[in-house]
């Protein structure tokens, strides 16, 4: 059997003062400690402090392992590109698995895990507060909790019943999963695509900042732990302004193109033939208005400056959208 099927491991990096180890950690209910291999401990010069009562580390069966006999000093872990927290480790020799999440860090953050994908969903109020920094937004004033009624006095009364269709606050908010949520099927057996970080330009970064902020508030996107990560980068509008874009072109290469016939144009312009008076509908946010189907989050992640984030509504560029 493969046990790594069935194994929560999260992309993470130790760091101690400017050095770096990037690594693969475990989570582990069942072990009571956080582990850190003996490799990590001497490639990045940590410094270690006898324990007044060594710990037995023993086995499920109750057999003996080793005795842990030091802890680290503190040192910074990040997880997942933006979980952020300084944490002290026992020393415990396990070159395959050199980071070990145990019990004590899952009851201080408290992450919701989807056990289907061995993946962390969500993080605890504690992480958004203390952990996740690039996740909190500046509060300029505050927000009312009572929305303030729209002035409907130039609007005709028989249309009065159609207020809640044009309600911004709607169109911006996290719609429900539906039928026709947004799939991404993945072909069978396909390496799955890295992506690089792209620079950016100060001004870059200060929309990409806002955008990261407004978007978490709406709940339209999330912190992630997936394996992908498309680049996230930004084009200028012809207003001046700059429209965020994600390098899907990785992601579009390995899935299942939708073969549901497009209609002719010729075919749709026909019936409005002689035809003199025409409306134009337009959405407001209209690919946000569809949900990315259940369980298909993860392969929209994209990774930024700021962190690691995946979608939960419909984003530009993807090849079924």
């Amino acid at each position: 059997m493969d046990n790594k099927s069935s194994r929560c491991e999260l992309n993470c990096s130790v760091s101690f003062n400017q050095d770096c180890f990037p690594a693969k950690a475990l989570v582990d209910s069942g072990c009571e400690r956080n582990l850190l291999d003996q490799t990590i401990v001497d490639r990045l010069n940590i410094p270690t402090t006898p324990l007044t009562t060594p710990i037995r580390a023993s086995s499920l069966d109750g057999n003996s392992l080793t005795t842990i006999t030091h802890q680290t000093a503190p040192v910074k872990l990040l997880i997942s590109g933006n979980h952020h927290e300084t944490i002290t480790f026992f020393v415990f020799p396990s070159p395959q698995t050199p980071v070990v999440l145990g019990h004590d860090w899952l009851v201080t953050h408290n992450p919701h895990i989807d056990w289907k994908t061995n993946q962390i969903s969500s993080w605890s109020p504690y992480c958004l507060s203390h952990c996740l920094l690039s996740a909190n937004l500046s509060v300029s004033a505050p927000v009312s909790s009572t929305p303030t009624p729209p002035d409907l006095s130039l609007v005709p009364s028989e249309y009065h019943d159609l207020q809640a269709v044009f309600c911004k606050d709607r169109a911006s908010s996290l719609p429900p999963h539906r039928p026709y949520d947004c799939c991404i099927d993945l072909l069978q057996g396909a390496t799955l695509p890295s992506s690089r970080l792209y620079s950016l330009s100060k001004p870059e970064r200060e929309c990409m900042a806002t955008y990261i902020s407004e978007s978490l508030a709406a709940g339209i996107i999330r912190p992630s732990t997936s394996p992908l990560g498309a680049g996230f980068f930004f084009v200028a509008k012809k207003d001046g302004s700059l429209r965020p874009c994600i390098d899907y072109r990785g992601l579009n290469q390995i899935t299942i193109k939708n073969k549901y016939p497009l209609p002719l144009l010729s075919s749709t312009f026909d019936p409005v033939q002689k035809a003199t008076i025409f409306t134009k509908l337009d959405l407001r946010n209209a690919y946000h208005l569809v949900r990315i189907r259940e369980g298909d989050e993860w392969k929209t992640a994209f990774k930024t400056p700021l962190g690691h984030y995946e979608y939960l509504v419909m984003p530009f560029g993807l090849t079924n959208a």
